[in-house]
């Protein structure tokens, strides 16, 4: 084989090494749950799964098209409604060009009501793009820790409709609830659990802590320790951690409310 062939060979393996590279995309961490929950599951059974890290796998139906900030995954076969997924803070982005791939995710299930603004500040950019939004909605999402994308493309099944839900009653147990500017939720920590450390982006948080003790943590190295009935004050623009330091459950509420329009635009992801 003479030196011209061998660097014929070299190029094709390093051209195939690249191509390779760019079959499937892989955002955030490494994965660390082997079995997979089809979606349906947690479309059935929301609250056996909320506010825990589960790992899906589906076809993204929406993209993001503007900043690549969220994906929405629903099942194969089109049984169900779709999962909206981001990572905090726009700490990765997705490809706008993905609809239709084969996605794997792990993350952190919760669901949440949205008023229509919301759903249709997505719809703008492509979620459920001619769906009827409704007053308020009921969205289950997943916050990202590791995303694969693979190169495999399928065809898209029927995309639901966006599911009218009443804000009579809302069971902070197993939803988060959003209107206009305003938010709240209820979070069980178990002992020495801690959550990811997230940022309040365009949003001024309250914490309340309503059973054992918990800490606060914020990035500037600041930390309190908040018991039942304490609370403390966030700013926008603040990672923070929160961790269950007592010998029992913690359990505390959230209450968040967006900064003036005129300071910070709203974000796609909060």
């Amino acid at each position: 084989m003479n030196k011209i062939t061998v660097c014929f060979l070299c190029v094709l393996v390093y051209i195939s090494q690249i191509c390779a590279t760019e079959k499937s995309k892989h955002l955030g961490d490494k994965f660390t749950i082997m079995e997979v929950t089809p979606i349906r599951d947690l479309n059935s059974y929301p609250q056996k799964y909320y506010n825990k890290n589960v790992k899906i796998e589906g076809i993204i139906a929406s993209v993001c098209n503007e900043e690549g900030c969220f994906i929405e995954v629903v099942p194969k076969d089109g049984d169900g409604e779709g999962i909206l997924v981001n990572f905090d803070g726009l700490k990765e982005k997705f490809p706008i060009d993905c609809i239709g791939r084969i996605v794997i995710v792990e993350g952190m299930f919760y669901q949440k009501v949205y008023p229509a603004s919301r759903v249709k500040h997505w719809q703008k950019h492509s979620f459920r793009m001619g769906k009827i939004v409704p007053e308020f909605s009921l969205i289950k999402r997943i916050l990202a820790k590791a995303v694969l994308i693979e190169e495999q493309k399928i065809p898209l099944p029927d995309i639901n409709e966006i599911s009218d839900f009443s804000h009579t009653k809302i069971n902070l147990n197993i939803m988060e609830f959003e209107t206009d500017g305003f938010g709240i939720g209820k979070k069980i920590l178990k002992q020495g659990e801690v959550t990811e450390m997230h940022n309040s982006g365009n949003y001024r948080e309250i914490i309340i802590c309503l059973e054992g003790i918990i800490s606060v943590s914020k990035s500037t190295n600041e930390s309190i320790n908040l018991a039942s009935g304490e609370m403390t004050y966030i700013p926008p623009d603040t990672k923070h951690e929160i961790k269950n330091i007592s010998d029992t459950t913690s359990v505390y509420i959230f209450v968040n409310s967006r900064k003036p329009e005129n300071e910070k635009r709203i974000t796609h992801i909060k």
